[in-house]
C-alpha cells in the first residue's frame, strides 16, 4: 500500500507519535526509511499492528507526495521489493543487537573494574589485619617467654657465699694469691 509519515500515521491510527516510535522500537510496527532519510510507515503495517484503517482517511494519505517539477530530471526512488525490505529489517535488527552488545560490554567493563576495586580494597584490609595478628602473636609469646623465666623474689635472708672445701679457685685467686694455703 502507501507510505505515509510517522505524523499521518498517528492520525490514521489514532495514537500518539511516541506510541508509534516506541512500536517501532519493540518491533510491533516495522518503518521504511528513504533514500533521504525520511522515515515512512506502509499503511499495511499499520493495519497489521492496529487493525483496519478507516477507508476515507487512507484515500487521502494514499500516496506519498510527488517531487516539485524542477529542469532537471528528478531522482527516482529504488522500487523496494519485499525482500530489500526484509533484509532492511534485518540489518536494523542486527544494528540494534550490536548496540545492546557494546552497551553491555560497557557496563561489563565498568562492573569488571568495580569488582577489581573492591577486591584490592578488601586485599589491602586482609594484609594489614595479617600484620597487626602477626605483631599481637609475637607480643603474646614474648609474655609467655618472659613468664617462664623464673624471677628473684626479695627477701630478709642474706645469703654469702662461702668457699667450699674442695679446694677449688677461680683463676684469678690463684694467681693473685700469694700462699695458697694461707686462706684456709
Amino acid at each position: 500500500m502507501a507510505l505515509v509519515s510517522i505524523s499521518d500515521a498517528a492520525k490514521l491510527v489514532r495514537k500518539t507519535r511516541a506510541t508509534l516510535y516506541r512500536d517501532i522500537e519493540k518491533g510491533v510496527l516495522t518503518k521504511t526509511v528513504l533514500q533521504d532519510g525520511d522515515i515512512r510507515i506502509d499503511t499495511t503495517e499499520l493495519a497489521r499492528a492496529y487493525g483496519p484503517l478507516p477507508k476515507e482517511e487512507v484515500a487521502v494519505q494514499k500516496t506519498v507526495p510527488a517531487p516539485k517539477k524542477t529542469e532537471a530530471a528528478p531522482k527516482k526512488l529504488p522500487v523496494r521489493t519485499p525482500s530489500d525490505k526484509i533484509k532492511m529489517a534485518l540489518q536494523e535488527e542486527r544494528i540494534k543487537a550490536l548496540e545492546r552488545v557494546v552497551a553491555l560490554e560497557a557496563e561489563l567493563r565498568r562492573v569488571k573494574d568495580q569488582v577489581t576495586t573492591e577486591l584490592r580494597a578488601r586485599l589491602t584490609e586482609k594484609d594489614q589485619l595479617i600484620k597487626t595478628l602477626e605483631s599481637k602473636i609475637l607480643f603474646l609469646e614474648f609474655d609467655k617467654q618472659t613468664q617462664d623465666v623464673p624471677t628473684l623474689q626479695a627477701t630478709d635472708q642474706t645469703y654469702t657465699h662461702e668457699p667450699s672445701d674442695s679446694g677449688r679457685r677461680g683463676w684469678w685467686k690463684r694467681v693473685l694469691q700469694k700462699n695458697p694455703n694461707a686462706h684456709k
